[in-house]
C-alpha cells in the first residue's frame, strides 16, 4: 500500500495509534525530510501530508508512491492477538467458562425443580398446582431466562473466536450456510 492511500486512511488521526508499523512509516518519511522539518512519534496523518507537500515535487513523488506493507502488519499483529487468546485458553484459566457452568448449573437446578413440582403435583392428583405452575409462565421465563441468554451469548461468542482462530490459521474465511447457499446462487448465473 504506497503511502497516499495510507494517508488517506489515517486522516487527522496520529499515524502510530491507527496503522501497526506506523512508526516505521514515518521514520521513512523522516528520511525525505530536512532535519529542522522531522516529524516526532505523534503526527497525524494531516501533518505528514502537509509536510510532505512542502518537498519538490520529484521528491513528493517518490514519496507517496512509496510502497508499505501494511496490511502484512495488520494481519500479523491481529494473529499476535488471536495466538495469545488461544493460549489463555489452552491453560484453562478463564473467567466466561467459570461463568457458563455456574449458568448452566442455575438453569438445570431450576428445570429440576420446575419438574419436580409438576411430579409430585402430578403423583397426587393436586391440579391446581400443575394450574397454578401453568398460570405462571412469565416468572418461570423470568427464572430461566437469564442464565439461558448468558448461555446463549457464551456460545455465540465462543464460536466467533473459533472462526477467527480457523481463519487466522488457514487464512480462509469459514463458510456458513447462508454464505454457501449464496455462493451457489451466484455460481448458476
Amino acid at each position: 500500500m504506497n503511502l497516499l492511500s495510507i494517508l488517506g486512511k489515517v486522516g487527522t488521526s496520529i499515524l502510530a495509534d491507527v496503522i501497526p508499523g506506523g512508526n516505521t512509516i514515518l521514520k521513512v518519511v523522516n528520511g525525505f525530510l530536512p532535519d529542522d522539518k522531522q516529524l516526532g512519534d505523534k503526527a497525524t496523518g494531516a501533518e505528514i501530508q502537509d509536510s510532505v507537500a512542502a518537498l519538490p515535487a520529484e521528491v513528493q513523488a517518490q514519496v507517496l508512491t512509496k510502497q508499505f506493507d501494511v496490511e502484512i502488519t495488520a494481519i500479523k499483529e491481529h494473529t499476535n492477538v488471536i495466538q495469545a487468546l488461544g493460549d489463555v485458553d489452552k491453560t484453562g484459566h478463564s473467567t466466561r467458562p467459570a461463568i457458563a457452568i455456574m449458568m448452566a448449573k442455575i438453569v438445570a437446578f431450576s428445570v429440576i425443580v420446575l419438574i419436580s413440582f409438576l411430579a409430585v403435583a402430578m403423583y397426587h392428583g393436586d391440579a391446581e398446582t400443575i394450574v397454578a405452575i401453568g398460570d405462571n409462565w412469565p416468572l418461570v421465563v423470568a427464572i430461566l431466562g437469564t442464565p439461558t441468554a448468558l448461555l446463549r451469548a457464551y456460545f455465540g461468542m465462543r464460536t466467533k473466536e473459533k472462526q477467527q482462530k480457523y481463519q487466522a490459521v488457514s487464512n480462509t474465511p469459514p463458510e456458513s450456510l447462508f454464505s454457501g447457499v449464496l455462493s451457489l446462487i451466484g455460481k448458476t448465473k
